[in-house]
This record gives C-alpha cells, sequence and structure tokens, in this order.
C-alpha cells in the first residue's frame, strides 16, 4: 500500500477579500491534491496586495510554512498559483519538502492517469515545456537530471551546462512532436473516412469532473468507459455510437479531456491531439455540474468558453447541459439532466436531434 503524501496547501489572496471566499480558493487545489493521491494537512492563507515576486507567499510566511512542514512531518508544499523558477528556488532554500505549483500538480495527476501512447506523449512534452523557464533557477531536480541519475542542482551551475540541459529537453520536444504528428495522420484519417460516411461528431465538452464520461457511458451504452470521482479521469478522447430514432441517423460522441482554471496555454497546446475531436466536431454538448453553486457555475463556464474561444471553437453549434440533477433541483438554463440516473436523457436525445435537423 502507498504511502499518502502530506501536503501543506499555500495561497496568496487579496488583503479584504473575506475568510469563507478565501476557503473557496482551496476547494479546487485540494481536490486537486487527493486525485493524486495525497492529503492536505493544513491550509495556509497570506493575505496580500499581490503575491511576492522573489517567495510568491512572502519571505516570512515561506519560513512559517518550512516549520510547519517540519513539525507536522509533511512530504510536500502545494502553492495555488503558478511558479517562477526563481521562486521555487528561494522556497525551497526556506522550506525542508518539495515544492509544487498548480500546473506541477496537475502535470503529475495526467502522468497518473495516461493509459494510451498519445496521451503519454502528450503528458511528457507539457512536462518537458513546463521544465524549460524552471532550468536557470531551482534547487529541484529536473527531468534532464533524474534522467541521467544525477543529484540535485547546486547555485553557481555553469551557464553551459545549463544550456546544454535546454538544448537536450527541446531535443526530446521535437522528436515527441514527430511521433505526436504521425499519431495526428491518423486521427486525420479516421476523421476523413467518417466525413465520406456522412457520420456527424458530438463533442463532450465541460470543466473537469463535469460527468462528461458518465453521460458518454450512458447514451452510447458503453461498458468500458473509466466513470470515477476525480479530476482529469480522462485525456483521451473516448468515442461512442447513438443512435437518433426520430431523424433515423447515427452519430458519434466524443468525450474529451476535461477544463480546468489557470491552465497555461502550452499545457493546452500539449493535448492538441487530444482537442482536434472538439475542433472537428459538427456540435457541442457544453456540460456543467448542476449540483455546484451559481458563483461556481458561471466561473466554470466562463472558463470552458475561453478554452473553446482558444480553440477556435467557440462558434460552433452547442447545447447547453446541466448534469447531476440527481444532487440539486436545479432551476436554471440548460437541458436538465442526469447522466447517473438516466433522468431526461430522451430530452438531451431530442434536443441533440432538433438543432442536427436544423442544420441540414
Amino acid at each position: 500500500m502507498k504511502k499518502e503524501i502530506r501536503v501543506i496547501v499555500a495561497d496568496v489572496v487579496p488583503r479584504k477579500l473575506p475568510k469563507p471566499d478565501a476557503e473557496k480558493h482551496f476547494a479546487e487545489l485540494v481536490r486537486l491534491v487527493e486525485t493524486l493521491g495525497g492529503m492536505t494537512v493544513v491550509k495556509v492563507i497570506q493575505k496580500r496586495g499581490r503575491p511576492s515576486g522573489k517567495t510568491f507567499v512572502g519571505t516570512g510566511k515561506a519560513i512559517e510554512i518550512g516549520e510547519l512542514a517540519r513539525e507536522l512531518k509533511c512530504d510536500a508544499v502545494v502553492v495555488n498559483g503558478i511558479l517562477k523558477g526563481n521562486q521555487i528556488f528561494e522556497l525551497t532554500e526556506r522550506i525542508p519538502v518539495v515544492v509544487w505549483d498548480r500546473v506541477d500538480v496537475i502535470l503529475r495527476i495526467f502522468a497518473k492517469h495516461a493509459r494510451t501512447t498519445a496521451a503519454k506523449l502528450s503528458v511528457k512534452r507539457a512536462r518537458l515545456k513546463y521544465d524549460i523557464p524552471k532550468i536557470y533557477r531551482r534547487a529541484a531536480t529536473t527531468l534532464f537530471e533524474r534522467e541521467r541519475g544525477g543529484g540535485v542542482t547546486q547555485r553557481g551551475a555553469g551557464e553551459t551546462g545549463i544550456e546544454a540541459e535546454k538544448r537536450h529537453i527541446l531535443r526530446e520536444i521535437k522528436a515527441i512532436d514527430a511521433k505526436i504528428d504521425r499519431l495526428k495522420t491518423v486521427r486525420e484519417n479516421q476523421r476523413a473516412n467518417r466525413r465520406r460516411r456522412n457520420l456527424l461528431t458530438v463533442a463532450l465538452v465541460g470543466y473537469t469532473n463535469s460527468g462528461k464520461s458518465t453521460l458518454l457511458k450512458s447514451l452510447a451504452k458503453k461498458k468500458n468507459v473509466l466513470v470515477a470521482d476525480k479530476l482529469f479521469a480522462t485525456l483521451d478522447p473516448r468515442l461512442g455510437n447513438l443512435w437518433l430514432p426520430r431523424i433515423r441517423r447515427k452519430i458519434l460522441l466524443a468525450d474529451t479531456i476535461g477544463f480546468i482554471e489557470n491552465l497555461p496555454p502550452e499545457l493546452i497546446a500539449a493535448f492538441r491531439a487530444t482537442l482536434e475531436e472538439v475542433r472537428e466536431a459538427d456540435l457541442l454538448l457544453h456540460i456543467f455540474d448542476a449540483s455546484d453553486s451559481r458563483v461556481e457555475i458561471m466561473r466554470k463556464q466562463k472558463v470552458v468558453h475561453k478554452i473553446l474561444r482558444d480553440l477556435d471553437a467557440e462558434k460552433k453549434p452547442q447545447i447547453l447541459v446541466a448534469n447531476k440533477i440527481d444532487l440539486r433541483n436545479f432551476r436554471g438554463n440548460g437541458v436538465k439532466i442526469s447522466a447517473a440516473t438516466g433522468a431526461n436523457l430522451d430530452k438531451l436525445k431530442s434536443a441533440i436531434e432538433q438543432k442536427i435537423s436544423s442544420r441540414s
């Protein structure tokens, strides 16, 4: 049995932000830590105008976190932000355990959940891109040292060694890109074959853990779809068929990777092959968790709209789907369903039929 990782989570919030709102900042980060297999031991909130350029949380708070980590026998500190290389270096000078930021945790979850060759390549590419800016100033061992069996980088490392490491990473990225491009060609041929057969594709999009995989399993009657109450359970597109009796037509459903807030562009770019199904789809089902609070629903929908815009897919025909109505009596917009219980799936099918018929 693997030892549970004991984690301190830390965040910087505006000075005037009420404590209940400050706590909400942690909710998603705590879920990410849980998905990784960790346990949040303590939450540290630092109220300041903006994150410190040197240590993100401030020097005094960093020392305090270091003392807490030692006292509580923690394994890691996770900062709810995107750290620069110098900030990681300064924090690890004051904190006796490994320091991760939000993106690092997400990448570790991706690596844990990657099953196919495409997903593993995408995760490795994202990790390499993430490591590049951090090789100039950090105390933590990077992928390059780990692979060659070296130790922790010390201050004063020669520029030649750093540049050699950067070139090594860039060569690896180039090799991975070539493999991903070959896989992309295969998928393009598959989509071209669908178009020849006049098979329309409906892509399921939404914030992570909104129930997309459960919906695919329910609509397509697929037994081999992984359904889990965890973030980023799906990294690869999963496909399934759906027969629409009123218009007597079969369509293809495509489940895609869930979206999340504050993902850097290079991380999205790493999964460009996975997200091709969104760009190429004829219709999008924008699924959201109707059991969330109104504020959370609006926040998550805003994130999804932004990522769709980044993918040049925002203007595609969409159906808004309020999932998990079995957990809450939802009165807002959208086709109200429960993918888990099957409630109102007939209404969703009718909405899909109507949308497709209007395109013909």
